[in-house]
């Protein structure tokens, strides 16, 4: 008897503490912890989450988010917690120049419900959204490093009619490590999309990233870039209407380091779609991998199995893409193979001033105008051209089935290579004395 007291008195108790927790917006799954942002005090959301983060203290737990609403205070999530919302409408009012309005710790997930959870980035001042926190916090400012930060599963919609070129990212991840962005809707955001890489201060890089299967819809600036990086993964994204016309060009996929001591080593690029069918201005390339500061810590890139659609096969339209897959600026070791490109303005593939690339299986349909050919080899060295099939396409005339090397070209080998009458023999305009 006096052990069934002890058992239903320790439920009593136990009953009460879950009741009392729950009064205060917190619930406990497991071991982990669980608080509603919007249980808590505060004149904002952000400031709603803030104190949640703060009342889960150093504990790993969960934030939950309900019903959207505005955000105006800047959020900074702490190691070991996770930021979920629940679709809504969340509106962003930080007005932050330099910084994200959140600002994400190592250890740290942020989850939506799908695209019905829609952030708005805000409409005056400010475009960075997410960025990691010893981006902006360490000093100097973007050389510090962060770990496991990962974003998913949400809409991150344009508001700010002003674009800012390629400075700020809507998604900054600096030099992260075992970091994830993926399914994402970036619609109609007004600065670079996802960035990997900070400086290089320290030795310092992003590592281990993966930026998979997200939407990027009229972006303004680059979708996706990486400038300071090892073992990069951008996989199975899918580009449209890029560009905000007029106002700038861009570039679906770029790799550019930015400093002599950035890396860029062990970049796949690989099963994206690019479609500029339904852009209204030429906006630049689908894919750019470049080396303008000579950075000596360059290589290996692979670009496979991707798409670059630069318009649709009709009469009288050259597309809104420039050179499909631009390989250029002193690049070494890239392999692109097995990609498809139709109906760009310029070059299908176009490499210039780059040495040591494997160029096999492509194919390219209508590409080539303007006095600009289907498939470009400019000032390029110790490279093997395999396999490749250059097509115009009836429906859309525009175009070239020309492979040509020029300039001062060196020990290329070529193998295999097609059009619509049969093998293709390089067009060799020397430019060596």
């Amino acid at each position: 008897m006096r052990t069934v007291f002890l058992i239903l008195a320790a439920a009593l108790l136990l009953s009460g503490c879950v009741m009392a927790t729950s009064f205060t917006g917190a619930q406990t799954r497991g071991r982990q912890s669980t608080r509603v942002a919007n249980n808590f005090p505060g004149a904002d959301l952000g400031t709603k989450i803030n104190n949640a983060d703060r009342d889960l203290g150093t504990s790993p737990g969960e934030i939950l988010v309900n019903g959207g609403g505005t955000i105006s205070t800047q959020v900074i999530l702490s190691p070991g917690h996770t930021l979920r919302f629940s679709a809504g409408t969340y509106t962003l009012g930080t007005a932050l120049l330099w910084e994200g309005a959140f600002l994400l710790k190592s250890r740290t997930s942020v989850v939506g419900s799908g695209w019905d959870t829609v952030i708005v980035e805000p409409a005056k001042t400010g475009w960075i959204v997410f960025q990691s926190f010893n981006d902006i916090r360490a000093q100097p400012t973007h050389d510090g490093t962060d770990s496991d930060i990962h974003i998913s599963n949400l809409q991150i919609k344009g508001a700010n009619p002003g674009v800012d070129g390629g400075v700020r990212q809507t998604v900054s991840l600096g030099n992260c490590h075992r970091c994830r962005v993926e399914s994402l809707w970036l619609n109609g955001t007004g600065v670079i999309g996802v960035q990997a890489g900070g400086g290089p201060f320290g030795g310092n890089y992003a590592e281990d990233v993966t930026i998979r299967k997200n939407l990027f819809t009229r972006v303004a600036s680059q979708a996706v870039a990486v400038v300071n990086g090892r073992d990069v993964k951008i996989d199975g994204n899918t580009f449209k209407e890029s560009g905000r016309c007029c106002l700038q060009s861009m570039t679906a996929i770029d790799l550019e380091p930015n400093d002599p001591h950035d890396i860029i080593r062990n970049i796949e690029i690989t099963n994206n779609t690019i479609d500029s069918t339904n852009s209204n201005f030429l906006h630049g390339n689908g894919i750019l991998v470049q080396n303008g500061v000579r950075t000596s810590g360059f290589g290996p890139v692979l670009v496979k199995d991707n798409t670059v659609i630069g318009g649709g096969l009709i009469p009288n339209s050259s597309g809104f893409v420039a050179a499909g897959i631009y390989i250029t600026a002193f690049t070494q070791d890239v392999k692109v193979i097995n990609n498809t490109v139709s109906r760009v303005a310029h070059s299908g593939i176009r490499l210039e001033n780059t040495t040591r690339n494997y160029v096999s299986g492509n194919k390219l349909i209508s590409t080539g105008t303007g006095g600009i050919l289907s498939f470009e080899i400019t000032n390029t060295t110790d490279s093997q051209i395999f396999n490749n099939v250059i097509l115009v396409n009836p429906n859309s005339p525009l175009g070239t089935e020309v492979i040509q090397e020029a300039g001062t070209s060196a020990r290329n080998s070529y193998k295999g290579n097609s059009g619509s009458k049969g093998s293709l023999a390089p067009n060799i305009v020397s430019g060596r004395p």
